[in-house]
Formats: C-alpha cells, structure tokens, sequence
C-alpha cells in the first residue's frame, strides 16, 4: 500500500490546495481492515487566516485581539488547526501568550458562535474549564473549575 494512502496520513495537492485526510482505527493499517473505517475529509486551506492581531490591556487583564480572515471565517471545524497552527506560529511569542489550551477553546468557540464578530478576542486570563463549558458561557468563562481536594 502506498504510504501517502495509509489511514492518518494527509495528502495535498498541490494543484488545488486542498488537504485530504484519512483517520480510522490503528486496525485500518493492517490488510485485514473492513471498508468503511476510514473516512476521507477534505478541507479548504486558506493562503492566510488572521488578517491581524495586537495585545490590548482591558479590566486590568491582557487579551489577544484577532481580526481574522474572510476564508478563515469561512473555515469548517476540521480547519481549526490550521488556524491555531497560524496564531501559535505569528503570535505566541508574546509574553502574555498563555493557557494555551483555554484560548484554543475560545477560538474554536468564537468559530461556532461568533464567525462573524469583526475581532476575537482570546484571553489568556480565562480559566481552562474545557470546550463544552467555554462555549456554554458565550467563549468567556470567568470561574475555574472547583479543585479536588488534597
């Protein structure tokens, strides 16, 4: 089998952009792989996705203002990386870059509930509660999660 063709692996092409994916089971590498495990998805991949973006100081906290590209507002869920890809590559060496993992839940939430805002603000400051909470507070939970107890 041809390894671009693997199950996990991505395939561009170069005449069309466009990335193609496949992901299944680990079964799937091996011969004895039913049809139908994998899934093939395409995604449109943008030259570019954030147009523009600054720190600004607000309510004594530090947020990322991001102004983001009409194809990135275009993109599906299945792009989300690719945006996070960009914003990490341009932009996390500030040094209010932090909670990585909260902010890329306000992203992901801003593209599902928000697309069309002219700015996404990410905000470091926000506690982690995980996506279903981020998105359940409107992309800006304000009270952590109760700790455990030692």
């Amino acid at each position: 089998m041809n390894r671009l063709c693997k199950p996990g692996n991505f395939f561009v092409s170069a005449l069309t952009g466009l990335v193609l994916a496949t992901s299944s089971v680990h079964a799937a590498d091996t011969p004895t792989a039913i049809a139908g495990e994998s899934t093939i998805v395409i995604v449109e991949r943008c030259n570019k996705y954030i147009e523009s973006a600054h720190w600004f100081y607000r309510d004594y906290q530090w947020s990322l203002s991001i102004t983001p590209t009409t194809c990135a507002r275009r993109t599906q869920e299945s792009g989300t990386p690719f945006i996070w890809n960009e914003l990490t590559r341009d932009y996390s060496n500030g040094r209010y870059w932090k909670n990585t993992h909260g902010m890329r839940h306000q992203l992901i939430c801003h593209m599902e509930i928000a697309r069309d805002k002219p700015q996404w603000n990410l905000e470091p400051w926000r506690p982690d509660v995980g996506y279903s909470k981020t998105l359940e507070a409107g992309c800006n939970h304000v009270i952590p999660l109760p700790e455990k107890a030692p």
